[in-house]
């Protein structure tokens, strides 16, 4: 155990090393965190004044089969896609939990919307940890650029000069009908066809179609279609490695320095897809109480709405400390992000269950095809395929660190 924990904390230290002289001094002024929390405070404001006629029209737009593309216009023109964004691209840099704050909220009124909110907020603290030049390409022309994404790694890069060739077809991508730039997972192979790295490569939309395939029980309205890249030139800069995504050659460190931007990628990335299930539950419970109010001295109903408030307060405990450890210039540990994906996809799995309690509580008529409590219940299932939700992966990670055998890169 000793040995695996020490190999670790050697791989911090050269974190520390290569980044020390650059983010010497990164924790915020008071002035600036005073001017990011008004800001962050407005957008949750304009995002709860969205709520009513997101509740209001979440059944039309499962059937219609795509989340208005004027809703998405709207959370960018309040700053919400913002949020995690570098300030020098205009973004606001604001805490991770504040980012998930307003997720919560939009998934609480329409689970499909605050899944592709959620999901394209994200890339936006994605690609800025990428190498700069990636960045200006995207924000510099076009600031209000979304950014989709399939993580699966269903493409292939070969290196050509100055880069490389992309291919493949990934079977879904979240929010890619309202984006112009994708990032798509793949194999980096080497001179012998052998791969020797996981990569996100960026890509705009001109590179690539979109095969309409989006037809699950649930989150219809994400309408995550699949994409086709074929033999696209795709430069280094606009690669992202695993070796990136340890921290240990970040890209980014030279222009990036806000704590925010150096969150273990696995939490920030993970978080994004659970939060919305948590979301879905508490809209769940909502309908529950407005048909039935009593329902809430069942016995069953309450432990369910308290595993709910339970599995918010450990995700937003683990952000805070993390985002803490890089306000103190520190890496982030092993055990810190091990427990923070444990605790994630537990409370994916902590919200699907809560709503089937809801409606068992709520009767035969919360299985009518109107009634919200159902939908929740699609949207939530669908949401815990997600492999970042996987509970058995995270569970065997968290067993392995615990009994100190040796996690790989797995965790990050």
């Amino acid at each position: 155990m000793r040995g695996t924990r020490s190999a670790t904390r050697s791989r911090s230290a050269v974190w520390v090393c290569k980044g020390a002289d650059l983010l010497r001094d990164v924790r915020p002024t008071l002035d600036e965190e005073e001017r990011v929390s008004e800001a962050t405070d407005a957008i949750i404001a304009q995002v709860r004044e969205m709520l009513p006629d997101l509740a209001r029209d979440a059944a039309a737009v499962e059937i219609n089969g795509a989340v208005d593309a004027r809703v998405v216009e709207r959370l960018g023109e309040i700053g919400f896609f913002r949020m995690l964004r570098p300030q020098r691209y205009g973004g606001f840099e604001a805490d991770p939990v504040s980012f998930f704050r307003a997720v919560r909220l939009l998934s609480r009124s329409c689970p499909a919307t605050g899944w592709i909110a959620s999901v394209l907020g994200g890339h936006e603290w994605h690609l800025s940890l990428f190498d700069d030049r990636a960045l200006a390409e995207v924000w510099g022309a076009d600031p209000h650029a979304l950014l989709a994404s399939s993580y699966t790694p269903d493409g292939q890069l070969t290196p050509t000069d100055g880069g490389y060739r992309l291919s493949g077809r990934w079977r879904t991508s979240t929010g890619i009908h309202h984006a112009s730039w994708a990032v798509l997972g793949a194999l980096l192979l080497d001179g012998n066809g052998e791969p020797v790295d996981f990569v996100g490569a960026l890509v705009p939309a001109a590179d690539y179609r979109i095969e309409e395939r989006w037809d699950p029980t649930g989150l219809r309205a994400v309408a995550a279609d699949g994409v086709v890249v074929e033999n696209a030139f795709v430069p280094s800069y606009r690669t992202f490695g695993a070796r990136e995504r340890m921290l240990q050659e970040d890209p980014a460190w030279a222009a990036n320095v806000a704590p925010l931007h150096r969150m273990p990628y696995s939490v920030i990335h993970t978080h994004a897809v659970a939060v919305p299930v948590i979301g879905a539950a508490e809209g769940a419970y909502d309908a529950l109480l407005a048909d039935h109010p009593a329902a809430a001295t069942v016995p069953s109903v309450a432990r369910a709405a308290t595993d709910l408030h339970v599995a918010w307060r450990q995700l937003t405990g683990h952000l805070e400390r993390l985002l803490e450890r890089a306000e103190r210039n520190e890496p982030p540990d092993t055990e810190s992000a091990i427990r923070a994906r444990r605790d994630q996809s537990l409370a994916a799995e902590r919200a699907v269950r809560a709503i089937g309690t809801f409606l068992d509580a709520a009767g035969p008529e919360a299985w009518e095809r109107r009634h919200p409590l159902q939908r929740a219940w699609r949207d939530a299932q669908v949401a815990a395929t997600n492999a970042a939700n996987s509970v058995d992966q995270t569970l065997s990670i968290f067993g392995r660190w615990a009994y100190g055998l040796d996690v790989g890169d797995r965790w990050w």
